[in-house]
């Protein structure tokens, strides 16, 4: 597994892709922290910055996932991935630590601004380290999703494309959540063959809301900006990241078999 990650690690900075997706992340968060300072720097919030930051996952996981799994058909050295002799879940594993250690690695112009801001005399508390937290959860739970999509598809572009889609999905999945419960709530009141009263097709509507507002990723993990530490969030974001894994893994067993 360490060959694996040390190959697919290294491999980031042999290409452009690890040099873009390092300069993109940095001239985010300098920019964005250059307005901060230049207004007040003992009130810098670099929880702020970081939720500033969430938002470019949908650019930034597309470019680091895209080539894992897709860049192995395009080179056609996908059957040697499936005949190497470590297994395929030591694969899978390793390539999915490679891509967190780059989402780690971008963070040090974070690191960096810290150390800037108490210079400045400013405050680094729990809402920092706590959105420092959110943002790597998140990140393990978007790129496990963008190796599945690299597993899946056929080329980079194709990879990047749903990838893209399936993030920005759900960043939008608490705005989604409150157009299905509009549009229930709607045929409910147009179609009420069970005659229920208005309070009932409310609290209906809320419990539909509430079960797809249930699985935004973002939503779950706002507590940490705010210095309030859950176990729940962490758990949610831990377990979907296993769980695609696991499904990039069988993806992929399937596919070495059927080369045999």
């Amino acid at each position: 597994m360490f060959a694996v990650f040390k190959r697919e690690f290294l491999s980031y900075f042999r290409t452009p892709v690890g040099w873009v997706a390092i300069g993109l992340f940095g001239l985010l968060s300098g920019y964005y922290f250059s307005q901060m300072i230049s207004g007040s720097p003992s009130y810098v919030n670099i929880a702020t910055e970081i939720a500033f930051l969430r938002q470019f996952f949908l650019v930034l996981i597309p470019i680091i996932t895209m080539r894992l799994f897709a860049e192995e058909k395009r080179n056609g050295t996908e059957v040697l991935l499936y005949t190497m002799p470590f297994s395929m879940k030591e694969a899978v594993v390793g390539k999915f630590l490679a891509a967190i250690s780059l989402q780690g690695l971008m963070l040090i112009s974070v690191f960096f601004h810290m150390i800037i801001t108490v210079a400045c005399s400013g405050n680094i508390n729990s809402c920092t380290w706590g959105s420092i937290l959110g943002y790597i959860a998140l990140a393990g739970l978007f790129i496990s999703i963008g190796m599945l999509t690299s597993a899946l598809t056929e080329n980079q572009i194709m990879s990047a494309v749903v990838c893209f889609v399936l993030v920005l999905f759900l960043q939008m999945l608490s705005s989604i959540a409150d157009s299905v419960a509009s549009v229930f709530m709607t045929l409910l009141k147009v179609a009420n063959v069970f005659n229920l009263s208005e309070s009932s097709i409310y609290n209906a509507g809320e419990a539909i809301k509430s079960g797809v507002a249930w699985f935004d990723p973002y939503s779950k993990t706002a507590c940490y900006t705010t210095g309030v530490f859950k176990i729940t969030p962490l758990i949610y974001c831990l377990s979907f990241t296993c769980v695609f894994i696991y499904i990039t893994y069988r993806v992929l067993e399937k596919k070495r078999w059927s080369q045999g």
